[in-house]
């Protein structure tokens, strides 16, 4: 696998999990399976009654993945060398230019950032902002981080700092961080040429705990349980399930499967780590563990298809979603990010160019 398919890879496969998960979304288990008459290994219209994709078509993406191409345009527009204020212009013009996914796809973070992004006011005292559940915990700055890692193959510390300087705007809390951080890491070591499943959940408690320690002496320190315990948690679930649907089953009952970034990264982590990294297995299994599938499975594809590259991707599904989407060249932004992430990398890496 070449830096460059690898680049394409993650992006391709967290666009692909968002439009996959999207019909699933805010559904349980259960129902999942009785609405659409089992598990959900395909591109779908949503059912009648989906809230947060009632008007998408099959193959759609939502607000997570298209956060995430805005983010991934911002870092090629600074050249690799993002800034709070220039993620917080990437949020205002996603919230801008995508008004189908916002204000309705807003999160519990989002829908307050946005709006006082737009009166002018700080990027970081806005994503230091509490006094509101769920604000600066949700999951939004993990789904939308791929970027930060993929621009930094096998550079955990410059993943670390181009993801906080992401996340500052919205989610600036140790929570926040962490499962941000965490995703970052695990994106960036995947790119490197020995890449492992191991290596790659080792790099994501590295990011964790960058990330925590960083939020508790420079951001706010927000209530709720610590992502690396819970991404320990996981990966034992992952290991000891005897089949998807009981990885399923356990991975809701004792990791969880909701929108706060220290449940949904290691949600997305374990069921990654289920499938052996297999993009397509990994986003099939996120997207019908139930609850926040969309953003999970995004999440988890992004880890995956960085590690196993756009060629392990199922190609006519592929250009489903790409005809699906045709507002977002994801093909363009991953040669535009692999030129950053080759010049980072250095002429000493030249064998994964």
């Amino acid at each position: 696998m070449s830096l460059a398919d690898r680049i394409l890879g993650s992006l391709v496969a967290a666009g692909m999990g968002d439009a996959m998960g999207a019909p699933t979304e805010a559904l349980s288990r259960v129902e999942i399976m009785e609405r659409y008459g089992g598990y959900v290994t395909t591109f779908l219209a949503p059912a009648l009654g989906s809230y947060y994709a009632a008007d998408n078509i099959a193959g759609e993406i939502t607000d997570d993945a298209s956060q995430m191409y805005e983010m991934a345009q911002a870092i090629i527009e600074t050249g690799g060398e993002l800034t709070v204020e220039a993620a917080a212009k990437a949020l205002v013009r996603w919230a801008q230019t995508h008004t189908k996914f916002y204000p309705r796809d807003a999160g519990p973070t989002t829908r307050f950032v946005i709006q006082e992004l737009l009166a002018g006011k700080d990027p970081v005292e806005v994503g230091k902002t509490g006094g509101v559940y769920g604000r600066g915990v949700s999951n939004g700055a993990a789904m939308r981080v791929a970027a930060a890692g993929l621009i930094h193959p096998s550079d955990l510390d410059g993943a670390v700092k181009t993801a906080i300087a992401m996340t500052a705007p919205s989610h600036g809390t140790q929570i926040g961080y962490a499962g941000a951080c965490a995703i970052a890491c695990g994106i960036a070591r995947a790119l490197s040429e020995d890449a492992s499943v191991f290596s790659v959940l080792q790099a994501c408690f590295y990011g964790a705990r960058a990330g925590e320690q960083y939020g508790m002496v420079h951001g706010r320190v927000a209530p709720g349980h610590s992502v690396i315990p819970l991404l320990g948690q996981a990966i034992k679930v992952a290991a000891e399930a005897e089949s998807m649907e009981d990885v399923l089953i356990q991975m809701e009952r004792k990791v969880g499967n909701h929108g706060d970034i220290n449940v949904s990264v290691p949600c997305a982590v374990g069921l990654f780590a289920w499938a052996d990294g297999d993009p397509m297995q990994t986003i099939i299994a996120a997207t019908n563990v139930g609850n926040d599938t969309d953003s999970i499975a995004c999440i988890a594809g992004s880890l995956a298809g960085a590690l196993k590259g756009f060629k392990a991707i199922d190609q006519e599904l592929y250009q489903q979603f790409k005809a699906a989407n045709p507002a977002f060249d994801f093909e363009r932004v991953a040669q535009d990010l692999y030129a950053i992430a080759s010049r980072n990398l250095g002429a000493g890496r030249a064998d994964l160019v």
